[in-house]
């Protein structure tokens, strides 16, 4: 009886502990509101990936082998083999085709045709081969060919290709205007929200965001290389989940931000990082420094609020097993 007097106690105890340090759902109350209903919290879809590809043959994602149903991410380099062709379908964007031994690199942004119209726009920038793109009705389209600028109407349909340093584009539907040279951009790269010099704690985080700026105004729409020195010892990754590695392409906002996440291993460490602008020499070198220490406070207090709700989790499911009313609800993902 002593021990299930304790067995009891305990499970009591780790109950009101998970309950007790658990966040509360939070609510707005209004005179006649219905308190029970839940606030739901939207999430944007342009986070994500931006679309899909996929080839009859060999091709290449940032340079890693890729095949059919390869999710596409903003600011990716595509290649197609010089035996396949790649098809790629873009979200609320469109269908882009590559030809054989084609490289092009893709983005999106979301753009606002007048008051009442909004869309999105591609930014392919293609180095060499061709494209064959067909754009949504609402959906425009930006490309870099050579030295060369394009802007489509909405919902386009056209080829441009790019071939011994010359660009020709070729419109079936819609209209494709000529933007001019691009010439020799005067790019400089800032570091924003940190210095050139960036300490992170052992097995943290630390978000590296430079700003592209061209006579101090920002440069939206171009290619990022971040790049980690690997010449000695690989002091962490950059990107977060699947997408990590030692470099990472970023297109930057309409802010000209480029950001990244810089996941740092368990040891100390010091390795040079840099970025540069796509098709440039312009570059920005920085050092990050991981330093050694034990887990904050805070870190500890999280991992015991996870162990405490899990074990909570764990005993509310055995007492109610049984019961089939018990779902889990997905989250709501609303368009923007």
């Amino acid at each position: 009886m002593k021990m299930h007097r304790w067995v009891a106690t305990g499970l009591c105890a780790v109950i009101l502990l998970s309950v007790a340090v658990l966040p509360r759902s939070g609510r707005a109350d209004s005179p006649g509101a219905d308190t029970d209903r839940p606030i739901r919290l939207y999430a944007t879809a342009s986070t994500g990936p931006i679309g899909v590809a996929g080839g009859n043959g060999a091709f290449t994602v940032n340079g890693q082998a890729a095949s059919a149903g390869q999710l596409v991410w903003s600011g990716d380099l595509l290649n197609s083999g010089s035996a396949s062709r790649v098809s790629v379908s873009l979200e609320s964007i469109g269908d882009i085709t590559l030809a054989r031994g084609t490289t092009v690199r893709l983005a999106t942004r979301h753009t606002t045709f007048s008051e009442e119209v909004k869309g999105f726009t591609l930014i392919a920038s293609l180095a060499r081969g061709e494209i064959a793109v067909a754009l949504e009705r609402t959906a425009s389209a930006y490309l870099r060919v050579g030295r060369s600028e394009y802007a489509s109407s909405e919902g386009a349909e056209f080829l441009a290709s790019a071939r011994e340093g010359l660009a020709t584009i070729a419109v079936k539907v819609g209209d494709v205007r000529s933007e001019g040279q691009s010439g020799q951009h005067q790019y400089t790269i800032r570091p924003v929200g940190h210095d050139s010099s960036i300490k992170v704690e052992a097995g943290g985080l630390r978000r590296i965001q430079l700003q592209v700026l061209e006579d101090d105004k920002p440069v939206p729409g171009v290619g990022l290389l971040f790049k980690l020195d690997t010449s000695g010892a690989v002091i962490g990754l950059l990107g977060l989940g699947t997408l990590t590695g030692t470099t990472a392409n970023v297109v930057t906002d309409a802010d000209g931000m480029a950001a990244v996440q810089f996941v740092a291993r368990d040891s100390s460490g010091s390795s040079p990082i840099s970025a540069t602008v796509e098709g440039t020499r312009v570059s920005w070198t920085g050092q990050i420094t991981v330093t050694s220490g034990g887990p904050s406070r805070s870190k500890g207090w999280a991992i015991a609020v996870m162990v405490g709700a899990a074990a909570a989790a764990g005993i509310a499911y055995a007492l109610t097993r049984d019961k089939s009313s018990l779902e889990a609800q997905p989250p709501i993902v609303k368009a923007p």
